[in-house]
């Protein structure tokens, strides 16, 4: 089995590390809030998206803190 063949699974959200994989981009906001964001901060997923290409994350964090 081949990396190129192991892809993230669309409908999963995107864990990331404070830089838009995408873009590149280290500008966030806080994202808006989806149903199953309420799940994911059990595990301290923050949603945040990207300010340059919109795209839609996970950040892992322990408290509430600043996106930008």
């Amino acid at each position: 089995m081949s990396s190129a063949s192991r892809t993230w699974p669309e409908w999963l959200p995107h864990p990331i590390r404070k830089k838009c994989p995408r873009c590149n981009s280290v500008k966030f906001k806080q994202a808006e809030l989806r149903p199953l964001d309420s799940l994911l901060a059990m595990f301290a997923f923050r949603p945040v998206r990207c300010l340059f290409c919109w795209r839609r994350y996970y950040w892992f964090a322990l408290h509430e803190a600043d996106a930008g």
